[in-house]
């Protein structure tokens, strides 16, 4: 998600302000922390102006990364 947010040339402030989250909320899921329920990540998409699937697998390879 951080890569994709970047791309996008948002900090997290303003995606936070984007779908109506606390920027805190952004930073526990970009660090793996927490994961968006499934309405977030539908909202996170659209505000990133990226396909839904595609948020999730940047997701999947951000932790298969870290790993």
């Amino acid at each position: 998600m951080r890569r994709i947010r970047e791309a996008s040339g948002l900090s997290r402030q303003e995606l936070a302000d984007r779908v109506g989250r606390h920027v805190s909320s952004i930073n526990r899921w970009e660090y793996g922390i927490k994961t968006p329920l499934l309405d977030g990540i539908g909202e996170l998409a659209d505000a990133l102006g990226v396909e839904y699937t595609e948020l999730i697998a940047s997701a999947d390879c951000e932790e298969a990364v870290s790993a």
